[in-house]
């Protein structure tokens, strides 16, 4: 019987053939890189995810955000790299902030409201004690204190009403006042015609401001950086002024006082112009509402 003898070259040959197979296999396996939008996008959700407030007071918006992230995911996976991913992408992280916003707004509100319940629980003691006091007058005095109860009542009904209009309004609390943000999505590009699918959004909050008729209101358009500076300063005032109009032709009955309008251009950018989802960021109407009668106060 003859003995078969495999040279050193013959018998490393399957060996490097197993090699060869796996790192073809790890390359096919390595997933593909991701472009800085869905890299923000993600650490957007995962920071949302991660807070308390989000969970508890958005869950929803939370779950449109992954929902929106989980879009973008598969776009990159399906090797796709085209503006399609960058906007899914753009919007989970949007979606993610705004998560964000509302649980806030919401947690704020709910610190607002209790603090005012207990003021107004203190009122009512008080009254309470007063009518106590006065049960031996007439019954014309008892019905005053019923009605001032009733008025009582019914500011704190409203003030949360108004409270909860602008947390589904997804309005940010801040030290000029409550302020609502419109994306580029209102408007074609360069115009500033409020496209109708817009309407909706702006019919809430014209019915806001209707209900609410103390409040005062300041537009305010901004642009990114392209085009000349004096073009992105008119284009821009232009948009805020469409949005005005916008909210008077809604109600009728809105005072035209109540809203003023300006045009920053591009001189206040949330974001840098590297990018086009950054670009699409700055490219905004932003909307202040007053927290009493008195005006807006203007940037510095």
């Amino acid at each position: 019987m003859k003995t078969l003898t495999l040279s050193p070259k013959t018998s490393t040959l399957p060996a490097t053939l197993l090699l060869t197979g796996l790192l073809l296999g790890a390359c096919a396996s390595t997933p593909p890189t991701p472009p800085p939008a869905l890299v923000d996008a993600r650490q957007a959700v995962a920071n949302a995810a991660a807070d308390p407030m989000v969970r508890l007071h958005a869950p929803l918006e939370l779950k449109t955000a992954n929902d929106s992230l989980s879009r973008a995911n598969a776009l990159l996976l399906k090797g796709d790299a085209s503006s399609d991913l960058d906007s899914a992408a753009y919007v989970a992280a949007q979606q993610a902030r705004s998560a964000t916003a509302v649980a806030q707004a919401k947690s704020s509100d709910a610190a607002v409201l209790s603090s005012e319940a207990e003021r107004e629980r203190a009122r009512a003691d008080q009254r309470g004690r007063e009518l106590e006091r006065s049960r031996s007058q007439t019954g014309v005095a008892q019905r005053q204190a019923a009605a001032a109860e009733q008025v009582s009542e019914r500011a704190v009904a409203v003030a949360r009403d108004a409270q909860a209009e602008l947390a589904a309004l997804q309005a940010q609390k801040t030290e000029r006042g409550m302020l609502v943000t419109l994306g580029d999505v209102l408007f074609e590009l360069n115009r500033a015609e409020v496209k109708p699918a817009a309407q909706q959004s702006l019919r809430k909050l014209a019915d806001f401001l209707q209900q609410y008729p103390q409040r005062q209101v300041l537009v305010e358009g901004h642009t990114d950086n392209s085009g000349g500076a004096a073009l992105n300063d008119a284009l821009s005032l232009r948009r805020a002024d469409a949005v005005r109009a916008a909210l008077l032709a809604t109600h009728t009955g809105l005072d035209a006082a109540r809203i003023a309008t300006v045009g920053h251009g591009e001189r206040f950018p949330v974001a840098d112009n590297a990018s086009a989802s950054n670009r699409a960021m700055n490219r905004r109407v932003e909307i202040y509402i007053s927290e009493n009668e008195q005006p807006v106060r203007p940037r510095r």
